[in-house]
């Protein structure tokens, strides 16, 4: 006697779609689907078994496996349901609460314009042909919660995840756990209340309706809302300096007009609750930036025994470890960058941001210092940082380029958003140096078609708002021949031009770099070979290497040799920067 395989989700999968499925020569489609009582009856044990595994009712359990066939692995819309299964649109609304339950399930989801699609987690479940159980959201902690919060916000971002479902999963973890940190915080502040009860459970739709509250005694669902956004900006990207940009994806176009009436009215209850606050700068409020206030901060992360440190920056060079090194310049540069460290002392930098707030200017301090190699442009800002006690964030724009659509543009949002945190954090603001910054400063493309093209355009539109914005202090450096887009020109407060050094400024880097040369041979090196600082500096290099190989110093005509051959190797002086 045989015996009956045993079912499995994907046999009980397979049963329900092969009596379910049927094919239409005079469909473009082709295939259709019944989904009737009829068909209950023919599957119910199938539907059973599988409604068992998913926590569904055997009904769901067959739309289920209907919406799985009809998926191929892509998104469709209700739409697409409606002519597969033969109804018309209106009629499909009767399926909405199944088509809810199984979101809720977490076995479909639906994107921000009404598509449906199957999860990447379930897919993988029925590659393994076990049953897909969604995620407890009993007994979590405030890190599990802060994790999932911080999941569920990078999806609607890709737009993978519903507004309204995240919203309502959120919601449910702070009910389920509320002996964690941010659920009682977000209880003390009357945000989700503790026990709160649910008026009545509201409709998708009901999200863009300003004034819903769906709770008894806690904030309206935007307002929640924006309160776990801004604890996804903290958590993941330790950054809680926001402003409205920063939260485009995860609100209606409507709603984010009406959440910023309301925030610049100061009407918001997390406004008057003090949740949210102005963020300070200087002692001055900056009411188009906005953050979750410390004490808040506090509480939320108390499990987490409390605030995260601040870690340096990446790339970040501390001032105390910049070695001191002499430099010289011709007369005019050296005043200009005397200029520079007289304005960036902090005692005068702080007077000059001040009166140009209060004349209602750009604070920001922008600087570009262009001109050939080997000029000393860096070391300058090198000098520049280490005797006004400033740190240097290096904007590395080899790491900042990817070759993802969008990942760029994000890399640059987030390096200057963790700038403008170290701005407020620090108590001598920091420079952020874009060192040969041709590479994202160039002229603008118009026209671009070109993804690459696109996505360079789209760096350099970021730049030009950021430097508008710009609270701190950037520097630029760069040593090509092509002019900035003008659009970074005058955004630039001061621009320097390095220009090879004279006679005069050369020998005197030849005798501080060989103190020995008599000055005869340094006024002889000097006027005979048009070298940079850098290219001396090379020459003295390769002396010190030979005569710890030779043990004796090298001869005068040896001097020379490197001298010619550095000369030969820097090829034909490349035009410089004009403005």
């Amino acid at each position: 006697m045989a015996t009956k395989s045993k079912r499995t989700v994907l046999s009980a999968l397979t049963n329900i779609i092969d009596v379910a499925r049927h094919e239409d020569e005079h469909r473009w489609d082709s295939a259709y689907y019944s989904y009737d009582d009829a068909l209950m009856k023919k599957v119910q044990r199938d539907a059973k078994f599988l409604a068992e595994q998913l926590e569904i009712t055997p009904k769901q359990a067959v739309l289920f496996a209907i919406v799985l066939d009809m998926s191929k692995g892509d998104e469709f819309s209700k739409s697409d349901l409606s002519r597969a299964l033969k109804t018309n649109f209106v009629q499909l609304l009767s399926y909405e609460e199944d088509l809810k339950a199984l979101e809720r399930a977490f076995l479909i989801q639906r994107c921000r314009w009404g598509k449906i699609q199957i999860g990447e987690e379930l897919q993988k479940c029925l590659e393994r042909n076990v049953a897909f159980h969604k995620p407890s959201n009993e007994n979590l902690t405030t890190y599990a919660i802060l994790s999932r919060i911080s999941n569920l916000f990078k999806a609607i971002d890709n737009e993978t995840q519903d507004t309204m479902l995240a919203l309502l999963r959120i919601d449910d973890m702070l009910q389920r756990n509320p002996d964690t940190s941010i659920a009682k915080t977000a209880s003390k502040y009357g945000i989700l209340t503790k026990g709160d009860a649910l008026f009545d459970f509201y409709e998708r739709d009901d999200f863009d309706k300003w004034q819903c509250n769906d709770y008894e005694n806690s904030m309206v669902p935007q307002e929640r809302f924006l309160f776990y956004a801004m604890c996804f900006r903290f958590f993941s990207c330790n950054d809680d300096d926001c402003w409205w940009w920063d939260f485009r994806n995860f609100f209606a176009e409507r709603d984010m007009e009406e959440i910023q009436q309301c925030y610049r009215e100061e009407e918001l209850d997390l406004q008057k609750k003090h949740v949210v606050v102005y963020v300070s700068r200087d002692g001055l409020f900056v009411k188009d930036h906005f953050k979750i206030d410390d004490p808040v901060k506090e509480e939320i992360w108390a499990d987490l025994g409390g605030l995260p440190e601040q870690t340096p920056m990446a790339g970040t060079l501390k001032h105390e470890d910049l070695a001191e090194k002499k430099l010289f310049y011709d007369d005019a540069l050296g005043r200009e960058v005397g200029t520079l460290s007289s304005l960036l002392s902090e005692e005068r930098y702080g007077h000059i941001r001040t009166a140009l707030k209060e004349k209602g200017m750009r604070s920001g301090f922008t600087c570009l210092f262009y001109g050939s190699p080997g000029t000393g442009k860096t070391e300058t800002v090198y000098q520049l940082a280490r005797q006004t006690g400033r740190d240097i964030i290096m904007a590395d724009v080899t790491k900042l380029k990817s070759m993802w659509v969008g990942e760029s543009e994000k890399n640059l949002k987030s390096l200057f958003s963790k700038y403008r945190r170290l701005v407020r954090d620090s108590k001598v603001t920091p420079i952020l140096l874009f060192n040969e910054a041709d590479a994202v400063f160039g002229v603008r493309k118009s026209g671009a078609e070109d993804a690459v093209d696109k996505m360079e355009n789209s760096l350099q539109n970021i730049i030009l708002q950021e430097m508008e914005d710009l609270q701190g202090i950037l520097i630029a450096t760069t040593n090509l021949s092509e002019n900035f887009d003008k659009a970074f020109e005058r955004r630039f407060l001061y621009k320097v031009h390095f220009d090879k050094p004279s006679a005069a400024v050369k020998s005197q880097i030849w005798k501080e770099m060989i103190p020995e040369l008599s000055d005869t041979d340094a006024n002889y090196l000097a006027s005979k070979f048009e070298l940079s600082g850098g290219q001396i500096e090379n020459i003295v290099r390769k002396k010190t290497i030979q005569s710890i190989l030779s043990g004796a110093e090298p001869e005068i005509e040896e001097l020379l040799r490197y001298c010619c051959e550095e000369e030969r190797g820097s090829g034909q002086e490349r035009r410089r920067i004009g403005f």
